[in-house]
């Protein structure tokens, strides 16, 4: 596994970095194409759920606004989005690994 990826599933497995321990990834992935919709293998794309969403959600050092397309509670860094949705109490945080080009994208269209 190259250096970039590894680092990515490292941050994504600890408590926001209070301990170091690592944890099970609660969330569902799909490898595609560019798009979705696209077929192929270009893209790594990682929906989080839980606890790990949560983590993550609250490591994220921006400000709350709230989601055009989900109507909810949203935080942001770089192509990285995460939800917080109050009715339920529950997170949830979305992204794509471009894996020619090693960057993170957004993860699920609106």
């Amino acid at each position: 596994m190259n250096k970039f990826l590894l680092t990515i599933f490292t941050v994504l497995s600890s408590n926001v970095f209070a301990d170091g321990d690592f944890r099970a990834l609660e969330g569902d992935y799909a490898v595609t194409g560019a798009y979705t919709s696209d077929i192929g293998s270009s893209h790594l794309r990682i929906v989080l759920n839980g606890e790990p969403a949560k983590d993550l959600y609250l490591a994220m050092d921006t400000e709350v606004f709230i989601d055009e397309c989900t109507e909810t509670e949203s935080k942001t860094v770089g192509k990285m989005q995460c939800f917080f949705y109050k009715e339920n109490k529950s997170y949830e945080c979305n992204f794509a690994i471009n894996l020619d080009k090693q960057t993170i994208e957004h993860g699920i269209p609106c």
